[in-house]
């Protein structure tokens, strides 16, 4: 039993290596592109080795699908490293799971299973003169039509998306876009109520959603977006199962009801932190003026905004690196208050992938030029995301948001 709970633990350290390194996009102990071909009883495995681990990779086979986990019982095939094919002989193909391993040359192996990348199994197929041929899970993307087999897998803070694609081993690739949604998205109007995570994502993805509230998922192709033609499939390319982020901060999670007092942030952010409120008169955009004047009664006062903020790192000239663009954003719209040219450049720069704190600050000042163009319920979303980088500052702009939303 305690041997067990070694590996299991051991496991499990492997496994959130493993998401570090798809996050930072620099370390991949795992074989990839597993692909099965099958004629009467031989069945030809084919993947692509590990650039980072180039020690012998070994082969598992089950008549279960693999989770978590390799049974006990299982002894795998070991193949050199660089082979990249193997020929397996069996007299049954009605259930068969493969996964492959990857090891460095120090003999560590690395048992993290991933869907589709590293292990899959053998689909049943029905040719058109009645012949009975087998697909594994990857090839069947030429029986699919763009995205598929859409997964969303909550994994301790954060939740791990993985798809398929008809063209994803094009190298002229379309656009995917993840959506994320408190509800779910079963028809082309319910992404009014998402909110786009990433563009050009590629499978696996890692989010990090606001914990306490329930998510569904959907991938879209921007080109179907823009045609207007967009074929949302639950269950295919949207999730029908909710993932919901739970742990010690979740108890962090409910809101303060209106009204709600004016937090003064001198006194629970330190100084060198932050720099000053921008000081003088914050300019609204014309879209904002005619909301409020229109929303106004009869001599009801005209709705304060909050100042903008600025963290003081983003101020200063960075040597180069992700934060070179986000300063050029700060400092040539941000702080120039043109709020539909921030915007615009922040969610260009969102799209691609960033590091977890250089996101954090760009979604903050993305909520601020949200909030400072009438879009409440857009901004909101952004400070929530931000609620677990800096709790008092996000609670504060959270406050402003809500308190616009009734006025």
């Amino acid at each position: 039993m305690k041997k067990h709970f070694i590996c299991a633990a051991f496991s499990l350290f492997l496994f959130t290596c493993l998401l570090t390194g798809l996050a930072a996009n620099d370390f991949t102990p795992y074989v990839s592109q597993i692909r099965v071909e099958a004629r009467d009883n031989l069945i030809r495995l084919t993947w692509i080795d590990s650039p980072d681990v180039r020690g012998p990779v070994y082969i598992f086979r089950s008549a279960r699908p693999f989770s978590g986990s390799i049974p006990a019982n299982l002894r795998p095939v070991i193949v050199r490293y660089g082979e990249q094919s193997f020929v397996d002989d069996t007299d049954d193909m009605q259930n068969l799971y493969y996964f492959i391993a990857a090891s460095d040359t120090a003999g560590q192996r690395y048992d993290i299973i991933l869907p589709r990348i590293n292990s899959t199994s053998l689909i049943l197929a029905q040719s058109q003169d009645d012949e009975t041929v087998y697909l594994s899970a990857g090839e069947s993307a030429q029986i699919q039509e763009g995205i598929y087999n859409l997964r969303a897998d909550q994994n301790e803070d954060r939740v791990i998306i993985t798809f398929e694609a008809s063209d994803q081993f094009d190298e002229q690739r379309r656009n995917a876009i993840l959506y994320r949604s408190t509800q779910p998205v079963q028809r082309p109007q319910d992404l009014l109520n998402a909110v786009i995570v990433r563009s050009r994502i590629t499978s696996p993805f890692i989010d990090y959603p606001v914990p306490g509230l329930v998510w569904y998922y959907a991938v879209i192709y921007e080109d179907e977006i823009a045609s207007g033609d967009m074929g949302i499939k639950p269950g295919i390319n949207a999730t029908v199962n909710p993932v919901i982020i739970t742990g010690d901060y979740a108890a962090e999670r409910s809101l303060r009801p209106i009204p709600l007092p004016v937090m003064t942030l001198h006194n629970t952010v330190p100084q060198s932190f932050f720099i000053t409120e921008i000081p003088g008169k914050v300019p609204l955009s014309a879209q904002t003026e005619s909301i409020i004047n229109s929303a106004q009664m009869p001599g009801k006062p005209q709705l304060e905004l909050k100042r903008p903020r600025v963290f003081a790192v983003d101020l200063v000239a960075p040597t180069g690196g992700e934060e070179s663009a986000l300063f050029q954003i700060v400092t040539e719209y941000f702080t120039a208050f043109e709020w539909e040219a921030a915007r615009t450049n922040l969610q260009r720069y969102l799209s691609l992938p960033r590091s977890r704190e250089v996101e954090a600050r760009a979604r903050f000042y993305l909520g601020q030029t949200l909030y400072f163009t009438a879009n409440y319920r857009e901004a909101l979303m952004e400070f929530l995301t931000f609620r677990s980088f800096h709790l008092p500052e996000a609670n504060s702009w959270i406050e402003a948001v809500l308190s616009a939303m009734v006025y």
